[in-house]
């Protein structure tokens, strides 16, 4: 009887850890190491250069539990830094996670959920 329970509660824990329900995860925001930066939303190419270490701002909508997006510029693959959660109507919407990139040369923003890519339209110069 106590390994049935312990089975159950570690199928249980792996179950519930990825069972994400990611609606959308898009980047909104990339600056340097200075904050100058720029809002991405509606753009297709940055109007500043980012080589070196700068950060991205990525707006996930949905649960995703314990995963995080994997978000890269190029090759450059980004680092978690921190969160902050959104509400609407006291309600939890989504988060907007921090991505700490470093040896940024050219390339596209890729955010993606388990080999599932949500974000690709932006170029960083």
């Amino acid at each position: 009887m106590k390994k049935l329970t312990i089975v159950l509660i570690l199928l249980s824990n792996f179950l519930f850890a990825y069972n994400s329900n990611v609606k959308q995860a898009v980047a909104i925001g990339i600056f340097d190491s200075n904050g100058n930066g720029e809002n991405i939303q509606h753009l297709r190419k940055t109007k500043n250069d980012y080589e070196g270490t700068c950060y991205t701002k990525v707006f996930v909508e949905g649960n995703f539990f314990r995963n995080k997006p994997k978000v890269s510029i190029g090759n450059s693959i980004g680092h978690y830094e921190s969160s902050k959660s959104i509400y609407k109507n006291k309600k939890k919407i989504g988060e907007v996670l921090l991505f700490k990139h470093h040896n940024v040369s050219k390339g596209y923003i890729k955010v993606s959920f388990d080999k599932k890519i949500f974000d690709t339209k932006v170029y960083v110069k």
